[in-house]
């Protein structure tokens, strides 16, 4: 399934003294079964891209198609859309409302006309998919840990089979345990369903460890769309942009201008690690 920009732009309140260019002429295509990182600093654009990607906003001009077939078309089915491109909201837990934990995520697939039968099924799966235990599906979701609730939450979107899953900062506001655990969680279901991921993060370490590519928003505008080891090799124009690169990439930058023959584009701390041991072992 191919989602698809095609010279797309946004304004807010266009007819206003105040419009506000949100997205710049953007071209774009997001590949089947690919793991996304969408990074830029506040206000780059990056929140009214997704919300373009199932269809919450439409462009000011140029279009987003799915499967070759324009969003902004009237006859496109929205709810059909909305199953197919799941978005996640950051704080997420702040959309569960029913009374446990089961009945939360069985509300997207009811809304589907699927049969009793085919959403327990649904929900099941979801719930085993993030990792939540048997025992806490019959709860209460408010009795739940800030980070079971966002699984839940993710759990809702997921039992709606989508192929294309967009997930806004799911991490904000968890410690280290349970944003790597949501993470660990996202990266097995890109890799055993296949699932096109979609994740949009302040995190350059998160970004680095998890994602196949990473595309770089900066005023509105796609600055980089490529692998993370040459994203990361523009630090000062990242810097620029109020952005970074992964503190080990620093490190392994710093230790190279030391006279050290590493490889100075490493991302990840494993990575680090390996060439460190590396070094050592020639040493």
């Amino acid at each position: 399934m191919a989602l698809e920009f095609k010279n797309v732009s946004y304004i807010y309140d266009g007819d206003s003294n105040l419009s506000v260019t949100a997205l710049d002429n953007i071209n774009l295509k997001i590949e089947d079964g690919v793991f996304y990182g969408l990074i830029g600093h506040t206000g780059s654009g990056k929140s009214t891209l997704v919300q373009h990607m199932n269809g919450l906003l439409k462009p000011t001009s140029g279009e987003v198609c799915l499967d070759g077939v324009s969003l902004s078309d009237k006859n496109t089915d929205m709810r059909r859309l909305r199953s197919r491109v799941g978005l996640v909201f950051q704080y997420p837990e702040h959309q569960l409302f029913e009374t446990t934990v089961f009945e939360d995520v069985c509300f997207g697939p009811k809304n589907m006309k699927l049969s009793a039968d085919e959403v327990k099924s649904r929900a099941s799966e979801a719930l085993l998919q993030v990792g939540i235990d048997e025992s806490l599906w019959e709860q209460s979701p408010f009795d739940l840990s800030g980070g079971q609730k966002r699984r839940v939450a993710i759990a809702g979107v997921l039992a709606m089979k989508p192929e294309i899953l967009i997930l806004d900062e799911p991490t904000a506001g968890l410690d280290p345990k349970g944003r790597d655990d949501i993470l660990d969680q996202i990266k097995i279901l890109h890799e055993k369903e296949n699932i096109t991921i979609v994740l949009v993060s302040h995190s350059m370490e998160d970004v680095a460890n998890y994602v196949d590519r990473i595309i770089v928003m900066n005023k509105g505008k796609i600055e980089y769309n490529d692998v993370p080891s040459v994203v990361f090799t523009h630090i000062p124009e990242l810097e620029a942009m109020g952005l970074s690169a992964p503190q080990v990439t620093y490190i392994l930058r710093k230790l190279k201008d030391m006279g050290y023959p590493v490889k100075a584009d490493i991302t990840t701390i494993d990575e680090a690690a390996d060439e460190i041991v590396r070094i050592l072992g020639e040493k």
